[in-house]
């Protein structure tokens, strides 16, 4: 986050930079007649980081789990009686989005955005365990997970603009993006010592339906608009399938979360 968070200062000195510099140096105005347009048509790059928001079951530290529930694929544990997750968190890993969009004006100041997007990054779980042996020995292991993502995203959201000075203006907008993570992994189902059947896999549910909100500035020039804008997305469903010993024991509820900075051409 504290990456997020300086990605979000330098966008926003640039920001506030070019502010002044175009109000000193343009005295004409450009694109005199872009607000009264109807629609208006562009594209999006944008820097994402993607990340998940985690809410724990209570007293998920005392849980002792079949040892038969264990990724063997990452570590392997011979002699285990139990293993306990002690701890579970979330990293984010950089990514990119690409879009197009679609903008109605509504009213003076305030536009209807339509933004189908694609958004590639992958994100990381991180699991402390402890591992109690065949002689009561304990000893610590970790392991991070790391899952694929590329969302199919289609925002929608209410835009309102500021008065604009020369060739700046400010806005603020939030919405609303249903989106379907293409990459969402396949459940790899496995029997434990009494015949039960569960999946041992970290597995999302494809679609989920996230609130957004964010801030941008739009500088005008003669051939076109640039916006520069950054915004929060926050999962609004929980989307992790149960039951998974090892990943998912500890979760009660598992939610997307995404921070993005974009370059918006219009």
């Amino acid at each position: 986050m504290k990456r997020a968070l300086k990605i979000f200062a330098i966008a926003l000195l640039f920001s506030v930079i070019a502010i002044p510099a175009q109000a000193q140096r343009r005295t004409v105005r450009y694109l005199a007649n872009y607000e009264n347009e109807p629609y208006h048509f562009g594209f999006l790059l944008a820097y994402n980081q993607m990340m998940y928001t985690i809410k724990t079951n209570e007293d998920y530290q005392n849980l002792i789990l079949d040892p038969e529930s264990w990724p063997n694929a990452e570590i392997s544990i011979p002699n285990t009686q139990g293993l306990l997750v002690y701890n579970v968190e979330t990293a984010q890993t950089p990514g990119f989005t690409v879009g197009i969009i679609g903008s109605k004006r509504l009213g003076r100041y305030f536009d209807l955005r339509f933004i189908p997007s694609l958004s590639f990054s992958e994100r990381k779980m991180r699991y402390d365990v402890a591992v109690k042996d065949l002689q009561g020995n304990i000893s610590m292991k970790s392991f991070t997970k790391s899952i694929g993502t590329t969302f199919v995203e289609f925002p929608l959201h209410i835009k309102y603009r500021s008065k604009r000075y020369n060739n700046i203006g400010a806005y603020i907008f939030g919405g609303i993006n249903p989106k379907i993570d293409l990459a969402s992994q396949k459940e790899n189902k496995m029997t434990d010592s009494e015949g039960q059947e569960f999946i041992n896999n970290l597995v999302t549910k494809r679609f989920d339906l996230a609130g957004e909100l964010g801030v941008g500035f739009d500088i005008y020039n003669q051939w076109f608009k640039m916006g520069v804008e950054v915004k929060m997305s926050y999962g609004m469903l929980d989307i992790v399938k149960q039951p998974a010993f090892i990943y998912t024991a500890p979760i009660e509820q598992l939610r997307n979360k995404l921070f993005q900075v974009s370059l918006i051409f219009e």
